[in-house]
């Protein structure tokens, strides 16, 4: 059988067993307390649902069941990529934790985006891109013992945001969601 026989069969093969099907985004938007605040993370999950994107916004109790449920599917090859995690306040306050956890089990976020977490926060895993939108007074993140990803800070204290404003701004929005669009194919 000649090389473009073979080539053509596996084409064949991979869309009759739906291996050559484009995988649809997982994108996590989390809250911080009392729900609320954060109402900016719930304004950015539908930008992105209008541009059609698949994109939820949860309350910072529900991101443990998240990252067990991505688990999961993980172990069935369920799980749709790329894999998204954005967290405002102590929503961004967990996303490490959420890195970390979906790490200790074999699977990799592909973006963490944090707006003002409320105290520094160590990445050690489970993550390749980690951008972290703070105020002056908002946390750092820091690369912790075996991290291989990025971190990116933007202080975005000069476009006269606060920490119960930075998810709101327009501004932080836009330049929140050009970086998770670089991930994204367009759509709409």
């Amino acid at each position: 059988m000649n090389t473009l026989c073979k080539i053509i069969t596996l084409v064949v093969l991979a869309s009759a067993f739906g291996l050559g099907k484009a995988r649809s985004e997982e994108i996590y938007l989390v809250r911080g307390g009392f729900e609320i605040f954060s109402v900016g993370m719930d304004s950015m999950a539908q930008q992105l649902r209008a541009k059609g994107y698949k994109a939820q916004s949860h309350s910072i109790v529900g991101w443990k069941g998240i990252a067990s449920d991505i688990i999961k599917r993980s172990k069935t090859k369920s799980v749709s990529y790329p894999i998204i995690f954005l967290g405002h306040s102590l929503g961004a306050d967990v996303a490490n934790e959420f890195a970390a956890y979906l790490g200790e089990n074999g699977v990799t976020a592909d973006l963490v985006i944090g707006f003002d977490a409320t105290s520094q926060k160590t990445f050690t895993r489970g993550a390749k891109r980690v951008v972290n939108f703070r105020t002056t007074g908002g946390g750092h993140y820091v690369k912790g013992a075996g991290f291989k990803g990025s971190i990116k800070e933007v202080d975005v204290t000069h476009l006269g945001v606060n920490h119960m404003t930075i998810e709101q701004d327009a501004a932080v929005q836009k330049l929140a969601l050009a970086e998770v669009m670089k991930l994204l194919p367009r759509r709409r």
